[in-house]
Protein backbone atom coordinates (compact mmCIF):
# COMPACT_ATOMS: atom_id res chain seq x y z
CA UNK A 1 0.00 0.00 0.00
CA UNK A 2 0.96 3.53 -0.98
CA UNK A 3 0.06 7.29 0.32
CA UNK A 4 0.11 10.21 -0.99
CA UNK A 5 0.75 13.02 1.41
CA UNK A 6 -1.23 15.77 0.14
CA UNK A 7 -0.25 19.69 1.68
CA UNK A 8 -2.54 22.35 0.24
CA UNK A 9 -0.10 25.98 0.97
CA UNK A 10 -2.32 29.14 1.09
CA UNK A 11 -0.20 32.18 -0.12
CA UNK A 12 -1.72 35.77 0.01
CA UNK A 13 -0.55 39.41 -1.00
CA UNK A 14 2.55 41.14 0.22
CA UNK A 15 2.46 41.76 4.24
CA UNK A 16 1.85 46.06 3.14
CA UNK A 17 -1.03 45.02 0.95
CA UNK A 18 -3.43 42.95 3.49
CA UNK A 19 -6.32 41.76 3.57
CA UNK A 20 -8.46 42.79 -0.09
CA UNK A 21 -12.22 42.17 0.39
CA UNK A 22 -12.46 40.47 -3.33
CA UNK A 23 -9.32 37.90 -2.38
CA UNK A 24 -10.32 34.11 -1.92
CA UNK A 25 -10.41 33.80 2.09
CA UNK A 26 -8.46 31.17 4.16
CA UNK A 27 -7.82 31.28 7.74
CA UNK A 28 -4.21 31.98 7.96
CA UNK A 29 -2.65 32.64 4.14
CA UNK A 30 0.71 33.70 4.51
CA UNK A 31 1.94 36.83 2.82
CA UNK A 32 3.67 36.24 -0.47
CA UNK A 33 7.27 38.38 1.14
CA UNK A 34 7.04 36.11 4.26
CA UNK A 35 8.86 32.46 4.77
CA UNK A 36 5.69 31.14 5.89
CA UNK A 37 5.25 27.45 7.78
CA UNK A 38 5.56 25.01 4.67
CA UNK A 39 9.28 24.52 5.19
CA UNK A 40 8.59 23.39 9.05
CA UNK A 41 5.66 21.16 7.14
CA UNK A 42 8.01 19.62 4.74
CA UNK A 43 10.84 18.90 7.40
CA UNK A 44 9.07 16.96 9.52
CA UNK A 45 8.13 14.56 7.04
CA UNK A 46 11.56 13.15 7.61
CA UNK A 47 10.48 12.09 11.04
CA UNK A 48 8.17 9.32 9.37
CA UNK A 49 9.79 5.52 9.54
CA UNK A 50 7.92 4.14 6.94
CA UNK A 51 8.89 5.48 3.29
CA UNK A 52 6.14 4.22 1.24
CA UNK A 53 4.58 7.27 0.74
CA UNK A 54 5.20 10.48 -1.98
CA UNK A 55 4.32 13.92 -1.17
CA UNK A 56 2.71 16.61 -2.99
CA UNK A 57 2.29 20.32 -2.30
CA UNK A 58 -0.82 22.59 -3.93
CA UNK A 59 0.40 26.44 -3.93
CA UNK A 60 -2.95 28.41 -3.53
CA UNK A 61 -3.09 32.15 -4.43
CA UNK A 62 -5.99 34.00 -2.78
CA UNK A 63 -6.11 36.04 -6.10
CA UNK A 64 -5.16 35.43 -9.46
CA UNK A 65 -2.63 38.45 -9.82
CA UNK A 66 0.03 36.29 -7.18
CA UNK A 67 -1.00 33.18 -8.92
CA UNK A 68 2.65 33.29 -10.42
CA UNK A 69 4.35 34.74 -7.79
CA UNK A 70 2.80 32.00 -5.37
CA UNK A 71 3.73 29.05 -7.88
CA UNK A 72 7.66 30.10 -8.12
CA UNK A 73 7.92 31.14 -3.96
CA UNK A 74 6.35 27.45 -3.56
CA UNK A 75 9.30 25.18 -6.03
CA UNK A 76 11.75 27.29 -4.22
CA UNK A 77 10.68 25.96 -0.73
CA UNK A 78 10.07 22.18 -2.47
CA UNK A 79 13.47 21.65 -4.30
CA UNK A 80 15.24 21.64 -1.37
CA UNK A 81 13.69 18.34 -0.27
CA UNK A 82 13.56 16.71 -3.52
CA UNK A 83 16.51 14.69 -2.17
CA UNK A 84 15.04 13.53 0.59
CA UNK A 85 11.23 12.14 -0.88
CA UNK A 86 9.29 12.03 -3.52
CA UNK A 87 7.72 15.53 -4.09
CA UNK A 88 5.88 17.62 -6.41
CA UNK A 89 4.00 21.01 -6.85
CA UNK A 90 0.83 21.33 -7.90
CA UNK A 91 -0.20 24.48 -8.82
CA UNK A 92 -2.44 27.08 -10.50
CA UNK A 93 -0.45 26.63 -14.54
CA UNK A 94 -0.88 22.71 -13.24
CA UNK A 95 -4.70 23.34 -13.18
CA UNK A 96 -4.40 24.98 -16.67
CA UNK A 97 -2.49 21.72 -17.79
CA UNK A 98 -5.49 20.18 -16.56
CA UNK A 99 -8.64 21.50 -17.64
CA UNK A 100 -6.97 21.72 -21.25
CA UNK A 101 -6.86 18.07 -21.21
CA UNK A 102 -10.01 17.54 -19.96
CA UNK A 103 -11.65 20.11 -22.47
CA UNK A 104 -9.41 17.78 -25.01
CA UNK A 105 -11.10 14.55 -24.19
CA UNK A 106 -14.02 15.98 -24.26
CA UNK A 107 -14.48 17.66 -27.30
CA UNK A 108 -13.00 14.43 -29.02
CA UNK A 109 -16.36 12.74 -28.03
CA UNK A 110 -14.65 10.18 -25.77
CA UNK A 111 -17.20 11.08 -22.67
CA UNK A 112 -18.57 13.46 -20.31
CA UNK A 113 -16.03 15.15 -18.64
CA UNK A 114 -15.95 18.83 -17.19
CA UNK A 115 -12.86 21.12 -16.39
CA UNK A 116 -14.79 22.96 -13.91
CA UNK A 117 -14.64 20.23 -11.56
CA UNK A 118 -10.72 21.31 -11.11
CA UNK A 119 -9.96 24.54 -9.44
CA UNK A 120 -7.38 25.94 -6.53
CA UNK A 121 -9.81 28.43 -5.23
CA UNK A 122 -11.42 27.85 -1.55
CA UNK A 123 -11.07 25.19 0.46
CA UNK A 124 -13.19 22.46 -1.16
CA UNK A 125 -11.91 22.69 -4.02
CA UNK A 126 -8.36 22.47 -3.32
CA UNK A 127 -9.14 19.39 -1.54
CA UNK A 128 -10.74 17.56 -4.02
CA UNK A 129 -7.39 18.34 -5.80
CA UNK A 130 -5.63 16.69 -3.27
CA UNK A 131 -7.73 13.79 -3.96
CA UNK A 132 -7.18 14.37 -7.64
CA UNK A 133 -3.09 14.75 -6.80
CA UNK A 134 -3.43 11.43 -4.97
CA UNK A 135 -5.12 9.24 -7.94
CA UNK A 136 -2.40 10.81 -10.15
CA UNK A 137 0.63 9.77 -8.04
CA UNK A 138 -1.40 6.14 -8.48
CA UNK A 139 -1.49 5.85 -4.46
CA UNK A 140 -4.20 3.94 -2.86
CA UNK A 141 -4.56 6.24 0.06
CA UNK A 142 -4.37 9.85 0.40
CA UNK A 143 -3.47 11.66 3.81
CA UNK A 144 -4.51 15.26 4.07
CA UNK A 145 -1.65 17.30 5.72
CA UNK A 146 -2.23 21.23 5.77
CA UNK A 147 1.65 23.29 5.97
CA UNK A 148 0.68 24.68 9.16
CA UNK A 149 1.07 21.01 11.22
CA UNK A 150 3.74 19.10 12.21
CA UNK A 151 4.97 15.41 12.36
CA UNK A 152 6.22 14.52 15.64
CA UNK A 153 5.08 10.50 16.07
CA UNK A 154 7.60 8.86 13.45
CA UNK A 155 4.82 5.79 13.22
CA UNK A 156 2.41 7.94 11.97
CA UNK A 157 1.84 6.29 8.56
CA UNK A 158 2.52 2.92 10.61
CA UNK A 159 -1.01 3.42 11.67
CA UNK A 160 -2.59 4.64 9.02
CA UNK A 161 -1.93 1.48 7.57
CA UNK A 162 -2.45 -0.95 10.31
CA UNK A 163 -6.13 0.52 9.41
CA UNK A 164 -7.37 1.71 6.60
CA UNK A 165 -8.41 -0.34 3.87
CA UNK A 166 -8.73 -3.26 6.71
CA UNK A 167 -12.50 -4.14 8.19
CA UNK A 168 -13.94 -2.91 11.60
CA UNK A 169 -16.87 -4.04 12.71
CA UNK A 170 -18.01 -5.52 9.89
CA UNK A 171 -17.52 -2.80 7.70
CA UNK A 172 -14.96 -0.99 5.21
CA UNK A 173 -12.79 1.19 6.92
CA UNK A 174 -12.14 3.44 3.86
CA UNK A 175 -11.81 7.03 5.86
CA UNK A 176 -10.02 7.53 8.98
CA UNK A 177 -9.84 10.98 11.54
CA UNK A 178 -6.69 11.84 13.01
CA UNK A 179 -6.99 14.84 15.74
CA UNK A 180 -4.83 17.91 16.54
CA UNK A 181 -2.54 18.53 19.41
CA UNK A 182 -2.41 22.05 19.95
CA UNK A 183 1.60 23.45 20.96
CA UNK A 184 0.85 22.29 24.69
CA UNK A 185 -0.11 18.98 23.75
CA UNK A 186 -3.92 19.38 24.19
CA UNK A 187 -6.53 18.45 21.66
CA UNK A 188 -9.31 20.79 23.44
CA UNK A 189 -9.64 24.37 22.63
CA UNK A 190 -9.57 27.37 25.17
CA UNK A 191 -12.64 29.35 26.02
CA UNK A 192 -12.75 32.42 23.37
CA UNK A 193 -11.65 35.18 25.61
CA UNK A 194 -13.30 37.60 23.12
CA UNK A 195 -16.51 39.45 24.82
CA UNK A 196 -18.49 39.73 21.60
CA UNK A 197 -18.12 35.73 21.01
CA UNK A 198 -20.00 34.82 24.37
CA UNK A 199 -23.51 34.05 22.24
CA UNK A 200 -21.29 31.53 19.76
CA UNK A 201 -21.28 27.95 20.60
CA UNK A 202 -19.10 26.74 18.06
CA UNK A 203 -16.20 26.10 20.54
CA UNK A 204 -17.92 24.64 23.62
CA UNK A 205 -19.64 22.15 21.04
CA UNK A 206 -16.30 21.41 19.51
CA UNK A 207 -14.83 20.73 22.98
CA UNK A 208 -18.01 18.26 24.04
CA UNK A 209 -17.59 16.46 20.75
CA UNK A 210 -13.86 16.15 21.40
CA UNK A 211 -14.01 14.31 25.02
CA UNK A 212 -14.35 11.32 22.34
CA UNK A 213 -10.23 11.58 21.52
CA UNK A 214 -9.28 10.40 25.49
CA UNK A 215 -12.04 7.67 25.35
CA UNK A 216 -11.79 3.98 24.98
CA UNK A 217 -12.18 2.76 21.55
CA UNK A 218 -9.35 3.16 19.40
CA UNK A 219 -11.34 3.37 16.64
CA UNK A 220 -15.00 4.94 16.97
CA UNK A 221 -17.91 6.80 14.42
CA UNK A 222 -17.30 10.39 14.85
CA UNK A 223 -19.39 13.60 13.98
CA UNK A 224 -15.98 15.93 13.41
CA UNK A 225 -12.64 14.75 11.31
CA UNK A 226 -9.93 17.83 10.82
CA UNK A 227 -9.45 18.61 7.38
CA UNK A 228 -5.18 18.65 7.67
CA UNK A 229 -5.25 15.31 9.49
CA UNK A 230 -7.57 12.81 7.22
CA UNK A 231 -6.89 9.58 5.70
CA UNK A 232 -8.96 8.62 2.27
CA UNK A 233 -8.97 5.26 0.61
CA UNK A 234 -9.27 5.37 -2.60
CA UNK A 235 -12.46 3.11 -2.60
CA UNK A 236 -13.76 6.47 -1.27
CA UNK A 237 -12.36 8.97 -2.68
CA UNK A 238 -13.10 8.01 -6.38
CA UNK A 239 -17.07 7.56 -5.63
CA UNK A 240 -17.26 10.66 -3.02
CA UNK A 241 -16.01 14.20 -3.50
CA UNK A 242 -16.07 17.24 -1.39
CA UNK A 243 -18.55 19.56 -2.18
CA UNK A 244 -17.08 23.16 -3.69
CA UNK A 245 -20.37 25.02 -2.79
CA UNK A 246 -19.01 24.70 1.00
CA UNK A 247 -16.92 27.52 2.07
CA UNK A 248 -15.15 26.44 5.09
CA UNK A 249 -15.83 23.30 7.13
CA UNK A 250 -15.23 21.42 3.91
CA UNK A 251 -13.77 18.37 6.47
CA UNK A 252 -17.46 18.33 8.04
CA UNK A 253 -19.46 18.38 5.05
CA UNK A 254 -16.98 15.44 3.83
CA UNK A 255 -18.04 13.59 6.49
CA UNK A 256 -21.77 14.06 5.80
CA UNK A 257 -21.25 13.52 2.36
CA UNK A 258 -19.66 9.74 3.43
CA UNK A 259 -23.06 9.23 5.76
CA UNK A 260 -25.29 9.62 2.52
CA UNK A 261 -23.49 6.51 1.03
CA UNK A 262 -23.41 4.67 4.50
CA UNK A 263 -19.68 5.52 5.06
CA UNK A 264 -18.30 5.98 8.21
CA UNK A 265 -15.25 8.27 9.10
CA UNK A 266 -13.52 6.78 12.41
CA UNK A 267 -11.52 8.66 14.42
CA UNK A 268 -8.29 7.18 15.20
CA UNK A 269 -7.24 8.06 18.75
CA UNK A 270 -3.40 7.51 17.93
CA UNK A 271 -3.53 9.52 15.33
CA UNK A 272 -2.49 12.76 16.01
CA UNK A 273 -0.53 15.56 15.15
CA UNK A 274 0.92 18.76 16.31
CA UNK A 275 -1.28 21.96 14.92
CA UNK A 276 0.64 25.20 15.08
CA UNK A 277 -1.32 27.98 13.17
CA UNK A 278 0.33 31.40 12.47
CA UNK A 279 -1.38 34.79 13.38
CA UNK A 280 -3.88 35.85 10.72
CA UNK A 281 -5.03 38.62 9.35
CA UNK A 282 -8.73 38.04 8.34
CA UNK A 283 -10.51 40.60 10.47
CA UNK A 284 -13.19 38.57 12.44
CA UNK A 285 -16.05 39.18 10.93
CA UNK A 286 -14.80 37.73 7.37
CA UNK A 287 -13.98 34.67 9.27
CA UNK A 288 -16.85 34.79 11.03
CA UNK A 289 -19.51 34.86 7.69
CA UNK A 290 -17.43 32.07 6.66
CA UNK A 291 -19.13 30.16 9.12
CA UNK A 292 -22.08 31.21 8.24
CA UNK A 293 -22.04 30.62 4.94
CA UNK A 294 -21.09 27.39 5.67
CA UNK A 295 -23.61 26.19 8.48
CA UNK A 296 -26.42 27.66 6.72
CA UNK A 297 -25.72 25.96 3.75
CA UNK A 298 -25.06 22.49 5.69
CA UNK A 299 -28.63 22.27 7.14
CA UNK A 300 -30.15 23.13 3.80
CA UNK A 301 -28.54 20.17 2.74
CA UNK A 302 -29.61 17.98 5.41
CA UNK A 303 -33.59 19.61 5.41
CA UNK A 304 -33.35 19.01 1.58
CA UNK A 305 -32.46 15.21 1.61
CA UNK A 306 -34.13 12.55 -0.80
CA UNK A 307 -33.09 9.20 0.16
CA UNK A 308 -32.44 6.81 -2.79
CA UNK A 309 -31.18 3.35 -3.59
CA UNK A 310 -27.85 3.84 -2.06
CA UNK A 311 -27.98 6.96 -0.55
CA UNK A 312 -29.43 7.00 2.86
CA UNK A 313 -30.80 9.83 5.09
CA UNK A 314 -28.44 11.66 8.11
CA UNK A 315 -30.00 12.98 10.98
CA UNK A 316 -28.34 16.22 12.55
CA UNK A 317 -28.60 14.01 16.18
CA UNK A 318 -25.80 11.97 13.89
CA UNK A 319 -23.85 15.10 14.24
CA UNK A 320 -24.25 16.13 17.48
CA UNK A 321 -22.75 17.88 19.50
CA UNK A 322 -20.43 19.76 16.87
CA UNK A 323 -21.42 20.27 14.15
CA UNK A 324 -24.86 19.42 14.95
CA UNK A 325 -25.38 22.08 17.14
CA UNK A 326 -24.59 24.85 14.72
CA UNK A 327 -27.32 23.31 12.21
CA UNK A 328 -30.67 23.81 13.99
CA UNK A 329 -33.62 25.82 13.69
CA UNK A 330 -31.96 29.01 16.51
CA UNK A 331 -28.84 28.93 13.68
CA UNK A 332 -30.04 32.67 12.81
CA UNK A 333 -30.76 33.69 15.98
CA UNK A 334 -27.10 32.90 17.37
CA UNK A 335 -26.21 34.92 14.38
CA UNK A 336 -27.59 37.82 15.02
CA UNK A 337 -26.54 38.04 18.87
CA UNK A 338 -22.79 37.43 17.80
CA UNK A 339 -23.29 39.89 14.67
CA UNK A 340 -24.06 42.64 16.72
CA UNK A 341 -21.79 42.13 19.78
CA UNK A 342 -19.27 42.03 17.05
CA UNK A 343 -20.33 44.98 15.80
CA UNK A 344 -20.47 46.79 19.50
CA UNK A 345 -16.53 46.03 19.68
CA UNK A 346 -15.59 47.29 16.02
CA UNK A 347 -17.47 50.67 17.20
CA UNK A 348 -15.14 50.12 20.63
CA UNK A 349 -12.60 49.12 18.58
CA UNK A 350 -11.75 50.80 15.22
CA UNK A 351 -9.25 49.76 12.75
CA UNK A 352 -10.33 46.81 10.16
CA UNK A 353 -10.00 49.88 7.07
CA UNK A 354 -11.68 49.95 3.58
CA UNK A 355 -9.04 48.86 1.32
CA UNK A 356 -10.47 51.19 -1.52
CA UNK A 357 -10.88 54.31 1.40
CA UNK A 358 -8.38 53.30 3.58
CA UNK A 359 -9.95 56.55 6.33
CA UNK A 360 -13.09 54.89 6.47
CA UNK A 361 -13.58 51.64 9.23
CA UNK A 362 -16.07 49.19 7.77
CA UNK A 363 -15.94 47.09 10.75
CA UNK A 364 -19.08 48.11 12.30
CA UNK A 365 -21.13 48.01 9.06
CA UNK A 366 -19.70 44.61 7.46
CA UNK A 367 -20.55 42.98 11.09
CA UNK A 368 -23.92 44.61 10.71
CA UNK A 369 -24.22 43.18 7.07
CA UNK A 370 -23.92 39.47 8.26
CA UNK A 371 -26.83 39.62 9.91
CA UNK A 372 -28.69 40.08 6.11
CA UNK A 373 -26.16 37.30 4.72
CA UNK A 374 -27.59 35.07 7.54
CA UNK A 375 -31.22 35.45 6.42
CA UNK A 376 -30.75 36.37 2.81
CA UNK A 377 -27.50 35.58 0.90
CA UNK A 378 -26.36 32.35 2.70
CA UNK A 379 -29.63 30.68 1.70
CA UNK A 380 -28.69 28.49 -1.54
CA UNK A 381 -30.74 29.59 -4.05
CA UNK A 382 -30.67 25.76 -5.73
CA UNK A 383 -31.68 22.77 -4.03
CA UNK A 384 -27.81 21.70 -2.09
CA UNK A 385 -28.56 18.21 -1.89
CA UNK A 386 -29.80 17.54 -5.15
CA UNK A 387 -26.72 19.62 -6.56
CA UNK A 388 -24.04 17.79 -4.44
CA UNK A 389 -25.64 14.35 -6.31
CA UNK A 390 -25.16 15.61 -9.60
CA UNK A 391 -21.89 16.94 -9.11
CA UNK A 392 -20.81 13.81 -7.41
CA UNK A 393 -21.83 11.59 -10.13
CA UNK A 394 -19.65 14.05 -12.49
CA UNK A 395 -16.64 13.45 -10.10
CA UNK A 396 -16.89 9.59 -10.71
CA UNK A 397 -16.62 9.58 -14.05
CA UNK A 398 -13.90 12.35 -13.86
CA UNK A 399 -11.83 9.90 -11.38
CA UNK A 400 -12.69 7.12 -13.62
CA UNK A 401 -10.60 9.07 -15.91
CA UNK A 402 -8.12 9.74 -14.36
CA UNK A 403 -7.36 6.68 -13.26
CA UNK A 404 -6.42 5.49 -16.75
CA UNK A 405 -4.54 8.78 -18.09
CA UNK A 406 -0.90 8.27 -17.78
CA UNK A 407 -0.46 11.76 -19.75
CA UNK A 408 -1.21 13.64 -16.23
CA UNK A 409 0.07 10.91 -14.24
CA UNK A 410 3.43 11.48 -15.93
CA UNK A 411 2.75 15.17 -15.82
CA UNK A 412 2.94 14.95 -12.28
CA UNK A 413 4.89 12.11 -11.40
CA UNK A 414 7.90 13.62 -13.54
CA UNK A 415 9.57 15.75 -10.72
CA UNK A 416 9.51 12.92 -8.58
Amino acid sequence: MRATIVIPSYWGRTTAEGFDAKDTVYDHPTPIDQPGTLHRALESISVLRNRDFNVVVLACATSPDIKDLVEGKVNDQVTTFKNYFPVEVISHSFEARMKERLEKERTSGAGELEGDLVSLSGYSNIRNMCLIATELARSEVAVLLDDDEVYEDPEYLDKVFENIGTTHEGKFVGALAGYYQRPDGSYLLPPPDEWWMAEWPMVSAMNEAFAIIGQEPRLKPTPFVFGGNMVIHRDVFRKISFDPHVRRGEDIDYLVNCKFFDIDFLLDNKLAIKHLPPATNVPPWAHFRENIYRFVYAREKLRRQVPSEGVRKVAVEELDPYPGRCMRDDLEEMIFRTAVLMGLHQLRRPGDRSVLTPTIDIGFEESMKNVHIARFDAVPQQDPFRWYMDFRAKWERLMGFLATDEALSRDLLSGM
